[in-house]
């Protein structure tokens, strides 16, 4: 039953991969179509009980508004045009720490819901995620030259 619910996942995810350059093509809702991917990708390589994805969904959730809120904030604080340069390149390690601090603060979390073999399973499926995103967007550009 194990082997059944891994291939199912296994299947979702690669027919959403192989409609990622479709779906890249649409401008509306790119950022939730391509969260839905990711959520997918990393069901499948977690593997999660019904009890650990009860817990850990809603802690990641949480981890992911606030880390693109910091991301949104530092990018603003980079982009500033008035701004002098030493406060930007001060305020970049601020956002640099604060984003690590966020970082150290959901591992305890995550913790709380999941093993640490799932943890680092977790770390190496965002990766690899960000990875295959990368690749799909530099086939896409390639593929418009």
């Amino acid at each position: 039953m194990k082997r059944l619910v891994r291939y199912g996942l296994w299947v979702f995810v690669m027919g959403f991969t192989f409609t990622l350059p479709t779906f890249a093509q649409k401008k509306w809702g790119r950022s939730e179509q391509i969260e839905s991917i990711k959520v997918a990708f990393i069901t499948s390589k977690l593997d999660l009980t019904t009890e650990e994805a009860q817990k850990f969904w809603p802690v990641y959730n949480n981890y992911t508004t606030e880390f693109l809120e910091l991301l949104k904030k530092r990018r603003e604080a980079r982009y500033n045009k008035n701004s002098d340069p030493n406060e930007t390149i001060s305020a970049d390690i601020l956002y640099e720490s604060k984003m690590l601090e966020l970082k150290k603060k959901y591992r305890k979390l995550y913790a709380k819901a999941i093993p640490p073999q799932k943890i680092l399973a977790l770390y190496r499926a965002e990766s690899e995620f960000r990875e295959h995103l990368y690749k799909q967007l530099n086939n896409r550009r390639k593929a418009v030259d």
